[in-house]
């Protein structure tokens, strides 16, 4: 669940937080899925599952360490580096690093005052010329990641006919804050709950299949 109040300063901050509560919602499915799922080489921009949704934590840890100066994350850039991957073998890893990183990026935008998404700072030299960019165009980035490579993931899960979860934004408006949102039909005791996401009935047979031929060859 985010850590924000539900009352946000600005869109950016609720996209945040948005995005907080979706790769919530993905590693809850993750949670439910054999981990050779999670970790096949598919021929996507990481391969696997699990490379992308660590890419997209990696692209998270390096801005909020070096152009948000969150040192104490300097570590979990280091464990995030594509040639560590291997090292995390459970949704729980993963978990524990997209909870750090997501309490760092919310607590970052709550002390940006108004004046302070606008301002630019530098993002390093190319050519002998310093670049820069505010913090508001660094944020939007790293939110872009999400949007970009959780698209990505869905296509990946269609791969093994696995349904993703229902990330609406209705549905994290009421997930988030029922009660100010009472007007939306989820709010209903007979409304149809949104999917979590899973195997569908032709991606349950397959599995089942894979299972059987793998017990055969032992």
């Amino acid at each position: 669940m985010p850590f924000a109040d539900p009352e946000y300063r600005s869109d950016l901050e609720r996209m945040l937080v948005y995005h907080s509560w979706s790769r919530a919602k993905y590693l809850d499915l993750f949670d439910r899925l054999p981990w050779e799922v999670l970790v096949r080489k598919r021929g996507s921009t990481f391969e696997s599952i699990r490379n992308v949704h660590l890419h997209v934590l990696a692209v998270y840890a390096g801005w909020l360490a070096t152009y948000f100066r969150q040192k104490r994350l300097k570590r979990t850039v280091r464990s995030l580096k594509e040639s560590q991957w291997h090292k995390i073998r459970s949704v729980q890893q993963m978990r524990e690093f997209n909870h750090e990183l997501d309490a760092a990026v919310q607590a970052v935008a709550r002390r940006l005052g108004p004046d302070d998404f606008d301002r630019k700072r530098s993002i390093g030299k190319w050519k002998g010329k310093t670049w820069t960019a505010t913090p508001r165009e660094v944020l939007w980035h790293m939110v872009e990641e999400d949007f970009l490579h959780h698209g990505e993931i869905l296509c990946m899960l269609w791969q093994d006919d696995i349904e993703p979860p229902y990330t609406g934004v209705w549905w994290f408006e009421f997930d988030h804050d029922p009660t100010r949102h009472g007007d939306l039909w989820y709010s209903h005791p007979d409304a149809t709950r949104p999917s979590l996401g899973g195997y569908t009935p032709k991606g349950k047979a397959r599995a089942a299949r894979t299972r059987s031929r793998r017990r055969a060859k032992v």
